[in-house]
Parts: C-alpha cells; structure tokens; sequence
C-alpha cells in the first residue's frame, strides 16, 4: 500500500490534466482525407473518462474489492519488474482467461527464461488468473487506454512481446507498442457480427488499428473474412480453432462432496446464467413438474447468487445455497444456487443435461465446450453469437437445442432428460478431437 501511495504521489505531479489538442488538430486531413483519429479518440476517452472512473470504484466498493487494487487501472503499480524481459498476455476475463490456460503453458514452455505477465479488466477474471497460476506469474489489472496511463505502463514493464486475446481491441495500447517497435499479436481471435457492426462504425476514428498488429491468429472463416474487412492484411492472418477446445481438458482445482448419492435423481445444470434468465429456467423447471429432477443454476457472476435467491423467497420458492451447505451438493433439494467460483466442472460431471445462459438474452452465449466434454445433452437461447460457427456445429450433430420460451425450454428438457442413447457422447468425442490443439499451433503461426 505504502508503495501505492508513493506511486500515486509521483502520478499526480505528472498527470496531464489539460488537453494538448487543438481545434485545427481536429479537422479532416486536407491531404489525406482522414480523420485525425487518435487524438479524437482520445479526446473522447478523456470526456468519458471521470463517468468510467466513477463506475469502476462503485463496482469494487459494491464487490468488496481492495481499494488499492483500482490504481493498477491508473498505472499506478505495487507489483515489480524483475530482471527477466517480460512476455505480456492480456486476457479480459473469465472466459479468456480459462480458455488461454493451454497457450499460457506453451508460452513458458517457448519462452522458460522470460517474466510472464498476464493482465485481465475485471475482478471475476483476476479472481480466476490468482486462482489458475498464484505466483507462478505476474499479473494487474490493465491500465485504463489513455495515452498517458498506457506510456507510464509500457514504461515499467517494457513487455519484449504482447499476445492480446480475442477481441481486446485497445488503440493506445496497440499503437504505442507499435511505435516501440514491440511484437504484438491478437491470436485465438473472434469478431462476432454484432462487435464487426461496431468497429465498422468507429473504424475511422481507430487510426487503422487493426493493421498495426503484427499477425492474428482467428478462430474460424467468418472471423478472418471480418479481420480482414477491418483492415488486417491476407498475409498477416491464419485461421485456427478456438483455444476453448485444448482449455477443457485441463481440470478444475475444487472438488466437490456430496451428502448423499443421486439416488434415481437427475441433474440439469443451468451454467453461467445471466438476469433475467434464471426467472426463465426456474419456470421451465417448474414447468417439468418432476421431483425426480434437481436444478442447479451457475450464475455467470456468483455474487448474484444471493439477490437470486432473495427473489425467489419474495416468490415463495426455495433455493439452496452452495457455500451455506459447506459445499456439498444435496440431492434432497429442488433447487441449487452456486454462489462460489472454480467448481463448473465438476458439476457438468455430476449433469445429466445442461443448459448455456447469456443466450436467452441478448448477450451472445457462453462456452459450450465444458457440456460438450461430458456428452450432455445441451440447450440453449437462440443469441449464441460469440460461438455462432461451435453453436451451429452442435446444432448440426443434435447435440444442442435452442429455444426462446420457458415452455419451449421445458419441452427440449423433458425429452433429453429421457435419452439413454450414447450418440451423442460418440458425436461430442469426435467433434472435440477433430479441433483440439490450436494452443500449440498458434505459436508456429506467429513470426516470433
């Protein structure tokens, strides 16, 4: 903390609070008919930076987060540089972070005597990489991407290489490793058709971004045809599989207990579930009308777990939480919250069928992968499209259905909650091994 303070002290005689942009270096480029955008970039980072700001330290006094831990945002460090030169992995959050365990494991193999520092936005995926490797790396919250926050970061840590993660698009951070001649790479890439949409719309104002990568690994046709679109040159990108199928075949660390057997009960598992969709499953459930079932939901941010079940006492329905039974799963109960995280794959273990949130809403879908490992049968909503080209592969081998009602949903249960066919475990086992290693190939793509 005394390091903090010390930091923040020399920060603050530094910060440029005014502006360096003038009117005329907002104007269009008479020569070259482009937008100066950079500095209009920034100028609007800095406009919208005190409301962000603000955001940032309600959510961490609203979550119980350290205080201290917001100044990372402000490139305000405790954390050290050793004498190593630094490889740096910026992985959002959860999700990405889970998913580049793999490519983690390879990068120390290629680089053993190199410092790693992994870096992620939120508390969820700090959490998760504190979790994942404990000392064995560095790792802080990436700085906010104004200029001056970015140069005071890049400063310090110097990283010799930068692999950003999927779509962890930040201008400032590309372009000034770019200006320090610093390797960086957007690998295990994803454009969704909603995320191209928007870079298309601010394209004129991110300075050609795109382009200042080095080279870019994707994870599908779709996704490259979008890079490209963007501004990615043909020869400066490979297509690959998505780093979620090698990251599910590395377990979780928690193990859970049980009170007792199943005994004859079934699972449906409702897996990283967003509001409102855990009102929609409970219906469903309710809608099946069967105590022989058990319905465990996995909120996709635990800390919701609480006010879920607040709710539903308010509905006079009851709910079990997962850390009030010291961790123990208890197939006597209807309904199970899990208000903890690191135990999803044991529970997908212990499923029958599952079910992916963030799909019945307008999210776009979480990981289907993890259900796909344990042959579940799997239902979804129909926005899957941040794995639009997995999602209509399982669609395709009956491995997934999807609906847009709690009465839909209920049906597609009741009829996977009778399967006792091993199709789809032969389906899923060959899907997965057909698609595995992108993890290691990415490294012998990239011009390193």
């Amino acid at each position: 903390m005394e390091e903090c303070l010390k930091s923040e002290a020399k920060f603050l005689t530094e910060f440029p609070f005014k502006f360096d942009y003038t009117f005329n270096d907002l104007l269009i480029d008479s020569t070259n008919k482009k937008i100066l955008s950079m500095k209009i970039y920034n100028l609007i980072f800095y406009i919208l930076f005190p409301f962000i700001l603000l955001r940032g330290l309600y959510k961490s006094f609203k979550y119980g987060e350290k205080l201290s831990r917001n100044f990372e945002k402000l490139s305000i460090f405790k954390n050290k540089k050793n004498s190593k030169s630094i490889i740096l992995i910026h992985a959002v959050s959860v999700g990405e972070v889970l998913a580049s365990r793999k490519f983690v494991e390879e990068v120390k193999k290629r680089f053993p005597n190199h410092q790693i520092l992994i870096t992620c936005t939120t508390q969820t995926g700090s959490a998760t990489i504190k979790r994942i490797y404990g000392n064995s790396v560095s790792h802080q919250y990436l700085p906010y991407d104004l200029r001056f926050f970015i140069k005071r970061f890049l400063k310090l840590w110097n990283p010799e290489i930068t692999f950003i993660l999927e779509t962890e698009i930040w201008p400032n951070l590309i372009d000034q490793l770019n200006r320090q001649k610093r390797k960086v790479f957007l690998v295990n890439g994803r454009l969704s058709e909603k995320s191209f949409k928007r870079y298309k719309l601010f394209l004129p104002i991110l300075d050609n971004v795109f382009a200042k990568l080095d080279f870019t690994v994707c994870q599908g046709s779709e996704d490259l045809d979008r890079f490209v679109d963007l501004g990615i040159k043909k020869h400066k990108i490979k297509k690959d599989f998505s780093f979620k199928f090698d990251s599910i075949s590395i377990k979780q660390e928690k193990k859970i207990d049980f009170i007792n057997a199943k005994g004859g009960k079934k699972v449906i598992i409702c897996a990283s579930t967003h509001n409102p969709e855990e009102k929609m499953l409970i219906d469903a459930f309710e809608l099946l009308n069967d105590e022989k079932v058990l319905l465990i939901l996995v909120p996709r941010h635990p800390e919701r777990a609480i006010k879920i079940q607040k709710e539903m006492i308010k509905s006079q329905k009851e709910a079990s939480l997962f850390s009030r039974n010291q961790h123990k799963i208890d197939f006597s109960k209807k309904i199970i919250l899990i208000d903890e995280i690191g135990y999803l794959e044991n529970l997908f273990s212990l499923a029958d069928i599952a079910f992916i949130g963030g799909s019945l809403i307008d999210h776009g879908g979480q990981n289907f992968l993890e259900a796909v490992k344990f042959s579940l049968p799997i239902s979804s909503g129909n926005s899957y499209f941040n794995f639009q080209e997995i999602a209509e592969d399982l669609i395709e081998l009956n491995i997934l259905k999807t609906a847009d009602t709690s009465k839909e949903l209920s049906n597609i249960w009741k009829k996977q909650l009778s399967l006792t066919s091993n199709e789809i475990a032969r389906q899923a086992s060959d899907y997965l091994a057909q698609r595995q290693g992108a993890s290691t190939r990415t490294l012998e793509h990239l011009p390193l």
